[in-house]
């Protein structure tokens, strides 16, 4: 007779029973191969397998409520890369397979979980101070470094400084915080629960801080405030309407960004040759110099486009029908500004049988063409016979862009262009 095992179900899983808990003996419920998501596009590139575990019980938390995945190891050997709530089960994904019933040791990241849980539980708190001036957290998401809460409405500067002062001064109290289960499941707002997660077969679990707050929630969370550590109020930014995202970062995250932002600044400082407090006023005359570069460069641009408009009309007045232009060190404005020139050029004189290629750039980087004219289409398809990463299209006139120029087909373009 066959050994029936049971997986502890999502809300009284082991790492949320004690979320300091890093290692764990447990035994394999289940073991299912996973198909890859995409062939390789290379045949000769093996498929790596993986498969999806289930066991009795875990110290890896599932992705859930915001939280990621944890990741850790089984056996000290086999990475766990990713760990997905299944209902009301806890899958392992693996790159290797496990003996249904075998007895295995888990082992977890606990450096990501510790700042799993400074920012979620510092998030939790974040949210209870945001309460007190009527801010409800409509959603949030923890990201690498950055993670947003979004609110019905952007906060003022003077609301950002007081809601800072407040939250950090609620980690200096080192609140106590707990994880309750309620005897009567019905007496609990249930709003914000995942529509497959059973709750009547599930374990609904509150998290509380003290008095401030109390909220369900599926993650791993601090015994205290304190290790929160700080809570940095960052920029805001408008979506959906009226509501606005608040950026923050929480515990270990804020020293790393500090030194982050630090090292930014050095090197500011060296290349604009000033010191911190000097950097806004430098970086408004740079932008004030390249407004005026820019303004300088286009005036340029339209002034050799009528050079070069002078040129194509010498030579159609000396008989000829057609006319191009090739700057290796320009682009697709140079191309622009040439052919509106002759554009309005053949349109005052009523030109018709007159044909133009403007054509820039080089090598890997490539470079733009446009043809106008009367035998725009027949040119169009020469050159693309000579360019193999010419593409584009239009009406009347025909712009392209070139990818990359390969080996010789630079010249071979030359040579047909000077044939006309």
């Amino acid at each position: 007779m066959s050994t029936a095992y049971v997986s502890t179900v999502v809300g009284a899983l082991a790492c949320q029973r004690d979320s300091y808990l890093r290692t764990l003996t447990t035994k394999v419920v289940g073991c299912q191969e996973l198909l890859p998501e995409k062939k390789s596009k290379k045949a000769s590139e093996p498929v790596t397998k993986s498969y999806e575990v289930e066991l009795e019980d875990t110290v890896l938390f599932p992705e859930g409520g915001g939280q990621p995945s944890d990741t850790g190891s089984i056996n000290g050997s086999i990475p766990v890369t990713y760990v997905k709530r299944d209902g009301l089960i806890a899958k392992h994904i693996t790159t290797e397979p496990l003996q249904v019933g075998s007895e295995v040791s888990l082992t977890l990241d606990w450096d990501k979980r510790w700042d799993h849980m400074q920012q979620h539980t510092g998030q939790h708190l974040l949210s209870a101070v945001l309460d007190r001036y009527d801010l409800p957290t409509l959603s949030w998401s923890m990201g690498e470094m950055l993670n947003y809460i979004e609110l019905p409405r952007a906060m003022s500067a003077e609301e950002v400084a007081k809601v800072s002062k407040e939250v950090n001064g609620e980690i200096k109290k080192a609140t106590a915080i707990a994880v309750e289960v309620p005897k009567d499941k019905d007496e609990v707002n249930q709003e914000k629960m995942p529509l497959d997660y059973d709750v009547n077969k599930g374990v609904l679990r509150i998290v509380t801080i003290g008095k401030l707050d109390s909220n369900p929630c599926c993650g791993t969370h601090l015994a205290l405030t304190a290790e929160i550590g700080a809570i940095a109020l960052l920029n805001q930014q408008s979506v959906r309407g009226t509501n606005s995202r608040l950026f923050f970062l929480t515990g270990d995250r804020v020293v790393t960004y500090a030194t982050m932002a630090h090292s930014v600044l050095k090197t500011l400082n060296a290349n604009l040759s000033c010191q911190t407090d000097g950097i806004c006023d430098k970086v408004a005359q740079l932008q004030m110099s390249y407004k005026k570069a820019i303004t300088k460069e286009t005036n340029l641009m339209k002034e050799l486009a009528t050079y070069e408009l002078r040129d194509f009309v010498a030579k159609f007045k000396g008989g000829a029908c057609f006319a191009y232009v090739y700057k290796s060190d320009l682009g697709l404005d140079f191309a622009h500004n040439v052919t509106r020139e002759v554009g309005v050029y053949f349109a005052e004189e009523k030109v018709t049988d007159k044909t133009v290629v403007v054509l820039t750039g080089e090598g890997k980087d490539g470079g733009a063409c446009i043809v106008i004219g009367e035998k725009t289409d027949e040119i169009v398809s020469e050159l693309k016979k000579r360019l193999s990463n010419l593409k584009g299209g239009g009406k009347g006139k025909f712009q392209g862009k070139i990818s990359a120029y390969e080996k010789g087909q630079l010249e071979s373009v030359k040579l047909y262009l000077d044939s006309l």
